[in-house]
């Protein structure tokens, strides 16, 4: 079973869809902003519209002023919608290769 996908979150903000991944990069970016994983985490639960607007922008691979207009489609489609959305991508931040376990073995040739 491949786990590319696992922690993939889409979002849709103000009619635009933004493909959240679960990379290196995006963790780097996320953690730079808030001192770790867990300074996110708190950002999310207080329901912070700049917090979860730079999630966003880390997990789509945003900069600039791209990312900058993330905060008012936060706050326009409702923070505590987006809250529970990121939710999610946290947790696959935190695990990256998901709860299942793989193939034990390759499959025989």
């Amino acid at each position: 079973m491949s786990k590319t996908l696992y922690g993939t979150v889409e979002v849709e903000l103000d009619g635009e869809t933004y493909t959240l991944k679960p990379t290196l990069e995006a963790v780097r970016a996320i953690e730079a902003h808030f001192g770790g994983l867990r300074g996110a985490s708190q950002a999310i639960n207080a329901l912070s519209v700049d917090g979860c607007a730079v999630i966003i922008a880390g997990g789509a691979g945003l900069k600039g002023k791209a990312a900058e207009a993330v905060a008012e489609q936060v706050w326009q489609a409702g923070v505590l919608e987006v809250s529970v959305q990121l939710n999610a991508y946290l947790v696959a931040l935190y695990n990256p290769r998901g709860t299942a376990p793989g193939k034990e073995k390759p499959a025989a040739a």
